[in-house]
């Protein structure tokens, strides 16, 4: 989540510093901001269809994502 907020929180100072120009943040890259917003939609679901997945709570956060995010 706390790259999801700071990605949001560089996107607004880009917007309010200059709204005609490209909105891009400067510590999340792109890949980062998606594999962010991967994990916290996968730690969203609910737990019935968690429970009923047979590698629900194993896949929550891969290596390779860790990895990305560390």
């Amino acid at each position: 989540m706390s790259y999801l907020k700071k990605y949001v929180r560089e996107m607004r100072e880009c917007y309010e510093a200059s709204p005609t120009e490209e909105l891009k943040s400067k510590t999340c890259t792109d890949k980062i901001y998606k594999v962010a917003l991967k994990v916290c939609k996968q730690r969203t679901r609910d737990l019935d269809d968690l429970i009923d997945d047979p590698n629900g709570f194993e896949s929550l956060v891969t290596d390779a994502e860790w990895e990305i995010l560390s």
